[in-house]
């Protein structure tokens, strides 16, 4: 068949746009991922939480921004976390991001890159997120992004407070005294102790003797510690409203538990560790980490445990708590510091820091997420006291739990009247900061 001029002039265009063609597949390179190229080849998180809770909220990110897959989660041993960083920052090959607690801020604070309040304006960071997390928000930026937040709670054992009539747990400081450790307690006849309601007094066998004695402060009202002209100021044993010493009534009041002779007397050092004690049964009351009822329940099926906020006073128009507030923290030593920022930025959204609560059992620090409360059998509790949870600037955790022991043995050695141990405590505290 005879072509005509005309058909072979189309064979020959499309021919050539074929040929166009075939030479730009063969050299089109698709443009990169620009959220991969900011992130850079890895960003590195450092923790002491448990990482299986940080993969569960990165999974689901992952997989909807593959780009994500270079950020990494390492747990570290809490007991060997201050060497393993030190020696990483100097050998150059750090992380870019802590998640730390505000525990640990004094003593990382010189290492953390602040973002200023031009960046982050204060009142959009309180507006955002709960009272507490205030701690991270200090005179010259904001020094980590609030995530979570693990409240000091009160766990009690259903069986035995049933069995002498009681319908609930106490609420009051006034109740515990007056009802729950005269009617519980059990000792024999030279004072051995063979049931505590609650685990006071001492500090070495008491998990969260710290906690406990950081919430008696707070409940008293005292000013904790401020920043003043670059320096950090100890008013321990001095009350917000002017009146009384909340240190020395925090710790006169614990160490009374503690007493041989004190009514009070239900709690000394022979005393196995006062987790393992609940665990046992032969504690009713325990003052515990909101995250801790899982763990309560699977080490122990068969205990019948329910959880509830701490007693308060009977008067306080105040509730109070301790808290352990956790964020994101940028480091200064950072190799990648753009990329960590959007990491920080993500992570920090509603919806992870909600992930990560559920898989850690905290509380979230968004007022929004708060607001709507919690169906969980513990997640009420836990968020309920996540509002009126509250930390200070104490120096680095060892030091203070040393300190806080010699004063707490102090007292119970009668080296020291509990006036004179706070005040000593605050000077040596005074020294490490």
């Amino acid at each position: 068949m005879k072509l005509r001029p005309f058909e072979l002039a189309l064979i020959a265009i499309f021919g050539a746009l074929g040929l166009i063609a075939l030479a730009l597949l063969s050299t089109y390179k698709p443009n990169p991922d620009t959220t991969a190229v900011s992130l850079g080849s890895s960003v590195t998180i450092w923790g002491t939480v448990d990482k299986n809770a940080f993969q569960q909220m990165l999974r689901p990110l992952v997989e909807a921004t593959p780009a994500y897959s270079v950020v990494s989660y390492e747990q570290k041993d809490p007991s060997t976390f201050d060497d393993e960083l030190l020696n990483a920052l100097a050998d150059g090959i750090g992380p870019d991001i802590l998640f730390l607690s505000h525990e640990q801020l004094v003593q990382y604070r010189t290492k953390i890159q602040p973002f200023s309040y031009t960046q982050f304006p204060l009142p959009d960071f309180q507006n955002r997120y709960i009272d507490g997390t205030e701690i991270f928000a200090m005179n010259d930026g904001v020094y980590a992004f609030p995530a979570v937040v693990d409240p000091l709670v009160m766990y009690w054992n259903r069986d035995i407070l049933s069995t002498y009539n009681f319908i609930t747990p106490p609420a009051t400081w006034e109740t515990v005294v007056n009802e729950t450790v005269p009617t519980l307690v059990k000792r024999d006849f030279d004072k051995t102790i063979i049931r505590s309601p609650l685990a006071f007094g001492e500090y070495r066998n008491v998990t969260n003797g710290f906690g406990i004695i950081s919430m008696l402060l707070l409940q008293g009202g005292s000013k904790l510690v401020m920043e003043e002209n670059d320096t950090y100021k100890l008013y321990l044993n001095q009350s917000r409203s002017g009146a009384g010493q909340p240190f020395e009534s925090a710790v006169t009041f614990y160490t009374n538990f503690a007493s041989p002779s004190n009514p009070l007397y239900s709690w000394n050092r022979a005393q196995p560790n006062d987790r393992l004690q609940f665990l046992s049964e032969d504690l009713v009351l325990y003052f515990g980490k909101g995250s801790e009822a899982s763990s309560l329940a699977t080490q122990n099926p068969n205990l019948n445990f329910a959880m509830a906020e701490v007693p308060q006073g009977a008067i306080a128009t105040i509730r109070r708590t301790y808290g352990t507030f956790y964020g994101y923290a940028l480091l200064r030593s950072s190799r990648n510091s753009a990329g960590a920022q959007i990491v920080m930025q993500e992570l920090g959204s509603v919806a992870n820091v909600e992930a990560l609560a559920n898989a850690l059992q905290m509380a979230p620090t968004y007022r929004s997420s708060l607001s709507t409360g919690s169906n969980d059998q513990y997640g009420r509790i836990i968020y309920s006291s996540a509002t009126v949870a509250r930390g200070w600037l104490s120096p680095k955790p060892t030091i203070t739990n040393d300190i806080f022991t010699q004063m707490v043995e102090d007292v119970l050695a009668n080296r020291h009247r509990p006036g004179e141990a706070a005040n000593d405590a605050v000077g040596r505290l005074r020294e490490v900061y």
